[in-house]
């Protein structure tokens, strides 16, 4: 046979394997699940900073974080002796309002390989979401063979809020080898118990997505954000129930792009740069109520200056059409080691909730929590 006519059939294949889902997925959903309201404000500004996880020497990358029932935050990252090691194992702790408790592993690769029955030698990006069902949804990335280009999703479910977990099922994203996916960012609840999750596909091209789960942790859909950027690890903003906004992670020095969507997530406008000038790392956004929402970013040091990387505070007062830069936040534990990865919650005690990797030879996580007083009061708008 020769390569074209392998290549035919291939594709033969492909169309009706993907009829025949199409077939059975349901609907794109009609909406969002309404977003949560602005944490209201208390009157006085509060801010407190501090790590919650020491991996030194070892190294510990992008943390996820989800509300618990009983008002505790679960966070989970991955760690190992390096990125990309086999030694890497996904980890959890919980903070109850005053500590932390000591890590602990949820799954390593060893335990991915023998429950997909497919060879999984590292695990990475992990993120973790609550379903329609109540129960608490993890999904991280598994590498066989190459790095990130060859990654694939898998996920496991707990219904005991994070204390045990189901086996890890793979994840079908993509229709050539399944590989290519990664995650990074917090999922999108919608209409019909379905969960949007924002992704990356990697290789041969790299560009943003968000792949439509069911009730079950099922893949039944997938839309491409745009089809002209390659940006990464999107950051999806809901504004009501049918419009979105995302914001991408995109090279050096380069203006942060944004897509919209008006009809929840299904068709998506073409990538616009934004004025935010991000330092080729995911972007996180919070709401201050109104039209009025805040973004933190790596800041981009000047070529001829050198020095560790922090975050910038950047309000917007039109939905996160045009953005002003408020300062850096200079709140690093360690300033020889740059800030990166954040992720931002709310967390049961109407108070923000941003961890991040503080990076460098090893590295530590952070955990700084603070108010809508104190964003208002650094953005200089009132807090009402």
């Amino acid at each position: 046979m020769t390569l074209q006519r392998f290549l035919a059939l291939a594709a033969a294949v492909l169309v009706v394997f993907c009829a025949a889902a199409m077939l059975r997925a349901p609907d794109w959903p009609a909406a969002f699940v309404a977003p949560p309201a602005a944490p209201a404000c208390t009157g006085q500004p509060v801010f407190t900073i501090g790590k919650f996880h020491t991996a030194t020497p070892d190294y510990a990358h992008v943390v996820s974080a989800v509300n618990l029932r009983d008002g505790r935050i679960r966070a989970v990252w991955y760690e190992g002796s390096e990125e990309l090691k086999p030694d890497v194992q996904i980890m959890t702790a919980t903070y109850d309002g005053r500590q932390w408790s000591a890590a602990r592993p949820v799954i390593g690769s060893p335990a991915v390989s023998e429950a997909t029955g497919r060879y999984v030698r590292r695990l990475g990006n992990a993120t973790i979401y609550r379903d329609a069902r109540g129960d608490l949804v993890l999904i991280f990335a598994g590498v066989a063979i190459g790095g990130w280009s060859g990654a694939s999703l898998n996920l496991i479910r707990s219904r005991d809020d994070g204390e045990t977990w189901s086996p890890p099922r793979r994840l079908a994203t993509t229709a050539i080898f399944n590989v290519a996916s990664n995650v990074r960012a917090p999922a999108v609840a919608a209409a019909g118990g379905l969960t949007l999750v924002p992704t990356s596909h990697e290789f041969p091209l790299r560009y943003p997505a968000v792949t439509l789960l069911d009730e079950g942790g099922r893949v039944v859909g997938r839309r491409r954000i745009g089809v002209k950027h390659e940006g990464i690890q999107p950051f999806v903003l809901v504004l009501d129930r049918q419009r979105a906004v995302a914001y991408f992670r995109t090279r050096y020095d380069y203006l942060t792009p944004s897509s919209r969507t008006d009809d929840a997530g299904f068709s998506w406008s073409e990538p616009e740069e934004t004025s935010v000038r991000n330092y080729d790392k995911p972007v996180v956004v919070g709401r201050l109520g109104g039209k009025r929402y805040f973004m933190i970013h790596n800041y981009v040091i000047p070529k001829e200056v050198r020095g560790p990387r922090t975050f910038m505070l950047e309000l917007s007062e039109d939905e996160g059409r045009s953005w002003r830069p408020v300062g850096r936040l200079d709140f690093q534990v360690d300033r020889k080691m740059q800030a990166i990865y954040p992720w931002l919650m709310v967390g049961a005690d109407n108070h923000f909730h941003l961890l991040f990797t503080l990076g460098g030879t090893g590295s530590e996580l952070i955990h700084a929590r603070f108010n809508r007083d104190w964003i208002a009061e650094r953005a200089g708008v009132p807090c009402s």
